[in-house]
């Protein structure tokens, strides 16, 4: 899964269930500033433990 796909994920994830990227943010670890920063600006670069985590809450596995 690419950065495009994850963001399109939690984006998605976010509009079905009405999850706020506050919650995203505290069940993987970071401020949620870093993650809406990375949400919206494709220019904007994590680390791999980070997508790591986020890919596993985007699969229901956190």
């Amino acid at each position: 899964m690419n950065d495009k796909q994850l963001r399109e994920a939690l984006f998605s994830l976010q509009k079905r269930f009405g999850t706020p990227i506050t919650f995203i943010a505290n069940s993987v670890g970071v401020s949620r500033e870093h993650l809406s920063r990375w949400l919206h600006n494709e220019s904007y670069v994590i680390s791999d433990s980070l997508k790591t985590n986020l890919k596993q809450f985007a699969k229901g596995e956190m």
